[in-house]
């Protein structure tokens, strides 16, 4: 029996990782007010296995845990995700990342289906094993 996760608020997440929390593996979250994480920084977070329907323009998610989240609504501008681990995403919808840094990451078996990085910063990133189907590299 698989369990369902647990939705928190935006608000909620961002007042846990004010006071140290950094584990938020398997919750659902929805930015339905748009923009509440524009320019956080969350650096160190765990998302792991989560659902994520946000929008991280601006953000400092560096060394983040990304591993195996689903996510829908993901078109982010100039995000810093440096040394973030994203190991078997799932991009469930068309996802374009603009002027993020993605430096240092880790990327093996992500579905990246239909996505775009648009002048993004891709050093040393590894996508062994990524589902490349329909990506779109410019700049």
């Amino acid at each position: 029996m698989k369990v369902k996760r647990q939705r928190i608020t935006v608000e909620e997440l961002l007042s846990r990782y004010a006071v140290g929390e950094r584990d938020f593996t398997y919750i659902a979250i929805d930015d339905s007010r748009k923009g509440l994480f524009r320019g956080v920084d969350l650096s160190g977070i765990n998302l792991e296995d989560s659902a994520l329907s946000v929008d991280f323009s601006g953000a400092i998610l560096r060394e983040a845990n990304f591993r195996y989240t689903v996510w829908g609504r993901c078109h982010w501008q100039e995000a810093d995700f440096s040394g973030s681990d994203f190991t078997g995403i799932n991009n469930g919808v068309e996802c374009v990342f603009a002027r993020c840094n993605f430096s240092n990451t880790n990327w093996e078996r992500a579905d990246l289906w239909q996505s775009t990085f648009e002048d993004c910063d891709l050093t040393n990133a590894d996508f062994d094993n990524a589902d490349f189907s329909e990506v779109n590299l410019s700049g």
